[in-house]
């Protein structure tokens, strides 16, 4: 019997392989984003490690829960506007993988990160999901200059979020591309990446059966291939410095969209349309006051033709150039926490209005939307504590309510939770692991319920209930 010994094992990346392959076979779409970005102070500590280790090492953010409505249903999300409170968040888990290593004076990594939604066996009885690969990157450091980072693969690639409400307000891409990093003094970091990604969308992909030049039976051709090319740049400064615990953080962001004209076919019969080019753009901004974990965030965003759908949507509805141009998507958000002593208040918010490329005067694609959520934590020793969500989220659409034909189609929806936990952790608004009782009760007027389907069960309560249990942890997860 061979020992072990202290080696590295290659069985992570063996795994990560071989779920990478069932993923691509699997035609797996967009999984929900991942964990949360830590704030400058913990960002810094880890960018002052003194020693770099070098091998192999785990990662994970992950999140479990099951409910009931109480009346033999199962729990379900209430959420009616794009970025509501997370609370209710479906299960959703990654597996990241790293190899860290060493030449000199010049260090790189290697990220593969594996992600799985909410098809649990135990809960299904069906022996499959959907999985993807959310990171299958490289990234060096060293080479030039310590203050000079690289890196080239497929990503996630993002910056500060809004926890309580589940998204990143300003920058969050996903591309396969490069970009780099540079802090330039203890003051300021640059950020640049360019890359493609190009949806499973007949906007954007479109194959055709053609008669081969020689031999039997049809061939396929890419009739439209037109990847979508992205490009961001950001700036960011700290008022005392990057390391610093405490200061103010002011960054600039800016995104490029652009696509290739293009020929899409419309019908067997083969009737074609020419579509032109297309293009995009975001700019957005975000303040920052932060002292040890206590912070609060403020982002402004823009964003105008194919920057308003964002990387991984496209255009539903065009103007009559078919184009995007008109499209446009804008956006207010606030993330804060504070703690002290036994005590803690997380706060996020969001304002939101979205106009497709569409110039009719009513669509349901033209929206004003918001949401608002506030948790205080009170902990009794250092392992249990108790936490209380209020929020409130409304959208108004820019159509007439088919059911009453007097006014706008709305609704809002009005929630009270409570959380009691246990965590091995500690204190901290965003210690983890947690171990969680949930119990919500989510107030909907009539407008809100005409939002689904005359027949959906769902719509028929105005009070909805939601009582589970719930996990959640992230330990060595990627962040950018």
């Amino acid at each position: 019997m061979v020992p072990r010994v202290n080696r590295p094992s290659l069985l992570p990346f063996a795994c990560a392989l071989g779920a990478g392959l069932f993923a691509s076979a699997s035609g797996a779409q967009p999984l929900p984003p991942s964990a949360p970005v830590p704030s400058p102070a913990v960002v810094a500590a880890r960018e002052t490690t003194a020693a770099s280790p070098t091998g192999f090492s785990f990662g994970s953010y992950g999140r479990v829960g099951v409910a009931s409505d109480l009346r033999g249903r199962t729990g379900r999300s209430t959420n009616i506007v794009a970025f509501g409170p997370r609370l209710q968040a479906p299960p959703y888990a990654e597996l990241q993988f790293n190899y860290d290593a060493r030449f000199g004076s010049a260090r790189w990594r290697a990220v593969t990160t594996l992600a799985m939604n909410e098809d649990l066996f135990h809960f299904t009885g069906r022996f499959g999901g959907a999985f993807a690969v959310r990171n299958l990157y490289l990234e060096e450091t060293g080479i030039g200059s310590d203050d000079l980072t690289l890196w080239v693969g497929s990503r996630m690639y993002r910056g500060d979020d809004v926890y309580l409400l589940n998204f990143w307000p300003m920058d969050n891409l996903n591309m396969v591309g490069g970009g780099a990093r540079y802090h330039a003094g203890e003051h300021v970091v640059l950020q640049a990446a360019v890359g493609m990604n190009r949806l499973d969308d007949p906007y954007q992909l479109q194959t055709i059966s053609v008669a081969p030049r020689e031999g039997f039976g049809p061939q396929t051709a890419f009739l439209l291939d037109r990847p979508r090319v992205l490009a961001s740049a950001k700036a960011t400064w700290y008022s005392v410095g990057r390391t610093a615990r405490e200061g103010l953080k002011l960054s600039v962001y800016g995104e490029y969209h652009a696509m290739a004209a293009g020929v899409r076919q419309l019908n067997d019969a083969g009737s074609r349309v020419e579509l032109p080019s297309d293009s995009g753009w975001v700019m957005g901004a975000q303040a920052g006051l932060y002292r040890g974990p206590s912070f609060v965030n403020v982002f402004v965003r823009y964003a105008q033709g194919l920057g308003a759908y964002g990387d991984l949507d496209v255009p539903v509805t065009l103007a009559s150039a078919r184009t995007s141009a008109r499209a446009l998507d804008f956006r207010l958000a606030l993330s804060a926490n504070w703690e002290r002593g036994p005590f803690a208040l997380m706060v996020g918010a969001y304002f939101r209005y979205f106009r497709d490329a569409d110039a009719g005067v009513f669509s349901r694609d033209a929206l004003v939307e918001g949401a608002v959520a506030a948790r205080p934590i009170v902990w009794f020793g250092n392992h249990v504590g108790f936490a209380g969500e209020v929020s409130y989220q409304r959208v108004t659409y820019n159509a007439i309510d088919p059911v009453t034909g007097n006014g706008a189609l709305a609704g809002s929806v009005l929630r009270f939770a409570a959380m009691p936990f246990v965590t091995p952790g500690g204190r901290g608004s965003y210690t983890r692991p947690h171990l969680q009782i949930i119990y919500a009760a989510s107030l909907r007027d009539d407008g809100a319920r005409r939002l689904y389907a005359p027949d959906d069960p769902f719509g028929f309560n105005s009070v909805e209930h939601f009582l589970g249990v719930g996990t959640e942890w992230w330990f060595n997860s990627s962040y950018l």
